[in-house]
């Protein structure tokens, strides 16, 4: 049992969020290096799905060297800090340096190994306090078998994605050489890495734009919400920028349900206009309306076009059931969407 600064994900929601994520590492094997697995986890917590997740990648690393002793969050340099924020106790020696790792051999060494892992999770959280405390579960489970793994990062998951391109792009630069950039002029951005992404965070709908452009063709992105409303706003900011994506499934979590309760979550038309049970908020209006026809048919009507992408707004709904049965038990509702290939990529 670990302290709680904020509400976990309970183990047997994790354990099927990382199932229904399917995910498949390459054993590890002396000599072959490959481009690592990548899965990005937004919002840490408490730690509770880190700490599965990693546990589900751990054959594609080999063992690790002894953890060292300081933390290895990665704070980002000009962080600002919220009002009621309280700054960590010691920000300066969490951060990791090359002046420290040259000075310790065992962190010298652990950076060495981590360079080529087979398959890692970035987590990244705003808020320093649950980072530092979900780092401090990670490597209290049984002597910190998945820390090296996980790595923790402190701040918004956009600005990590920025970060992120930055750094592949320069180091994809400088391996190609100096001519790489009259080569490649508009190309400058690196493929995408990561295989998996989830968010675990408030106004998640808002992020998927950002992962979107660093998850690779076939990946999955999941997104763990308390309310499936929430689930359909996912939906609505996939239509409308229409995002590469495809919806798998959406699952309701909860006691009682042992592999999740599936929901139909999507877009659909309203019924015809000439279903008689469409007619009844408007039947009384059309009977008062009928002396204003002939003017308004001789008026022409300036705003034709705008009442008829209103009609096209109007007549999508947003649609949440069960699929099956009627009781409704449970306090999470997670969506699984599969990233297809772009059409209009160029």
């Amino acid at each position: 049992m670990t302290p709680r600064l904020v509400t976990p994900i309970y183990a047997a929601d994790a354990n099927l969020i990382v199932s229904l994520l399917d995910i498949h590492v390459t054993p590890h094997a002396e000599g072959e290096q490959s481009a690592p697995l990548e899965i990005l986890e937004s919002g840490t917590g408490h730690g509770s799905l880190t700490l599965h997740l990693a546990r589900a990648i751990q054959a594609a690393n080999s063992n690790s060297p002894p953890l060292p002793e300081k933390s290895q969050i990665q704070y980002p340099r000009d962080r600002p800090l919220r009002p009621n924020e309280d700054a960590p106790k010691t920000p300066r020696k969490e951060q990791r340096s090359d002046v420290d790792a040259a000075e310790d051999p065992k962190q010298r060494q652990w950076d060495t190994w981590r360079a080529s892992r087979g398959a890692v999770v970035h987590t990244v959280d705003v808020s320093p306090k649950f980072s530092v405390h979900a780092e401090k579960t990670v490597r209290g489970f049984r002597r910190g078998i998945y820390a090296g793994n996980v790595d923790f990062y402190v701040g918004h998951v956009e600005d990590w994605v920025t970060e992120q391109i930055k750094q592949r792009t320069a180091a994809s630069l400088a391996s190609t050489g100096p001519l790489s950039s009259l080569t490649s002029c508009d190309n400058t951005s690196p493929d995408p890495f990561l295989s998996y992404a989830i968010l675990d965070m408030p106004s998640s709908n808002l992020r998927i734009p950002h992962v979107a452009q660093i998850l690779k063709r076939d990946g999955f992105l999941a997104v763990f919400m308390p309310s499936i409303t929430q689930i359909g706003e996912c939906i609505d900011i996939i239509r409308r920028q229409q995002l590469p994506f495809v919806q798998e499934k959406v699952v309701e979590l909860g006691a009682g349900i042992s592999n999740g309760r599936q929901w139909d979550v999507r877009f659909a038309m309203k019924k015809s206009r000439a279903d008689p049970s469409s007619w009844t908020e408007s039947s009384s209006s059309t009977e008062s309306d009928e002396g204003a026809v002939q003017k308004d048919q001789e008026e022409p009507s300036s705003s034709s076009n705008v009442e008829e992408e209103a009609l096209k707004e109007e007549d999508s709904v947003l649609v949440c059931r069960p699929k099956v049965g009627t009781r409704i038990v449970g306090g999470g509702f997670v969506g699984i969407w599969r990233r297809i290939e772009d059409s209009a990529r160029k």
